[in-house]
């Protein structure tokens, strides 16, 4: 008997419906319309004209606006996306519980695998209260044949090491035999990394990376707040023909008023965009409105009235934007971990997404979270940028626990 074919428009709705409540830790603010609202000088953008760029020496030629689907629960505006050009999409085994890859792989079904390009992300560790014990092999691939399973899908294009926190994580022989067989199965065409660190260890990951030789792409913390050494390391293993990818490239995607031209976020989305060095942004986005915003800047050259609108912005939110320089760690002497601390409070008070930023503070053991902060009488943590530590520590665990 002939199946019935369901219209995209009745696909979109029953998927929304299923998607959005189905997701668990997903904070109502975070569950918005896919429409949105857009601003009257905001308009939409067609195939013709997307930019497109290789991705390192995978050989492969993303959309230069990717997708972070990590906090999207409209599959509505994936559909948009796709029709816009976009064909990168980067999603990861933890996302949602898993909804967030079975999200993106009831789309691609409906759309057509082979149009788009699939990034994933698998934590080498399975308790994020136990990070410094890495997963074996076996469990690494039980989580990719999972991944697999929800995406429905044989292979993702770029297969991801998640979050990594430690520059020998990377080279450790499980990771790279894991890695290599999954390349050698065909489920991974090309393998990453991806991190979120700071300083010093962020650009010791890189190196690390580097000297392998076995990782074709790099996820990375980047934008226009990044520091120059930073900045060098990526640009160093793109010379070595390893794709770039930017991440969190909105520095908080905090409030921001009207601007006569571009607002603040589409300029900061153009500033990396505008590195010769980087192949795609994945910025983060939950409804048309913000896929419209950011494919505006598609085609536009960095110009000095953006860079101070940039400044502007910086200027208003540097009182709880942590700009990752690492000192507040080293100056703690009860070694909480401060910067994922206010990646937890940006998540909640930027993107205003209460679920993610409890998720992730969660994620932290009692040794690395605030609790220490609410005894603590003569505090030695330190911000040379004049967030006040203290304050926004016992903030972030009153909040969260």
């Amino acid at each position: 008997m002939a199946q019935t074919r369901i219209s995209r428009r009745r696909f979109l709705k029953n998927l929304t419906v299923t998607c959005t409540y189905s997701g668990l830790f997903v904070h109502p603010i975070a569950a918005r319309y896919a429409e949105g609202t857009t601003d009257k000088n905001v308009a939409s953008i067609g195939k013709a004209d997307m930019e497109y760029r290789l991705l390192g020496r995978t050989g492969l030629k993303v959309s230069a606006l990717s997708f972070g689907v990590m906090r999207l629960t409209e599959p509505a505006v994936l559909f948009e996306a796709l029709d816009m050009g976009i064909n990168y999409f980067d999603t990861a085994h933890v996302y949602q519980r898993g909804n967030n890859e079975k999200m993106l792989g009831n789309v691609l079904k409906e759309y057509g695998r082979k149009k788009v390009f699939i990034g994933t992300k698998i934590p080498p560790y399975s308790r994020f209260l136990n990070m410094s014990k890495l997963d074996s092999p076996s469990t690494m691939e039980a989580k990719m044949e999972k991944s697999l399973k929800r995406l429905q899908t044989d292979y993702v294009d770029v297969l991801f090491l998640h979050n990594i926190k430690d520059p020998a994580w990377p080279a450790q022989d499980d990771m790279l035999r894991f890695c290599q067989k999954m390349k050698e199965a065909g489920k991974a065409r090309y393998v990453g990394i991806s991190f979120h660190s700071d300083g010093e260890l962020y650009v010791n990951i890189v190196n690390q990376a580097l000297k392998t030789d076995a990782y074709d792409v790099i996820l990375a913390t980047l934008n226009y707040k990044s520091y120059h050494e930073e900045i060098a390391a990526l640009r160093r293993a793109r010379s070595k023909n390893v794709g770039v990818i930017a991440m969190k490239t909105q520095a908080g995607g905090y409030k921001r008023g009207p601007s006569a031209h571009i607002n603040p976020h589409q300029a900061a989305l153009r500033w990396a965009l505008d590195l010769d060095f980087v192949d795609c942004a994945i910025p983060g986005m939950v409804n048309r409105r913000q896929l419209v915003e950011n494919a505006k800047v598609i085609g536009m050259k960095m110009g000095w009235s953006d860079r101070k609108t940039l400044a502007v912005y910086y200027d208003t939110i540097k009182d709880r934007y942590c700009l990752r320089c690492g000192t507040c760690k080293s100056s703690c002497i009860k070694a909480v971990e401060i910067p994922s601390v206010h990646r937890s409070l940006m998540y909640w008070e930027g993107y205003e997404d209460f679920g993610l930023g409890q998720t992730t503070y969660r994620r932290l053991s009692t040794k690395e979270n605030a609790l220490a902060c609410l005894s603590c009488s003569t505090p030695t943590c330190i911000c040379k940028y004049g967030i006040q530590i203290p304050e926004r520590m016992r903030h972030a665990h009153t909040i969260f626990v």
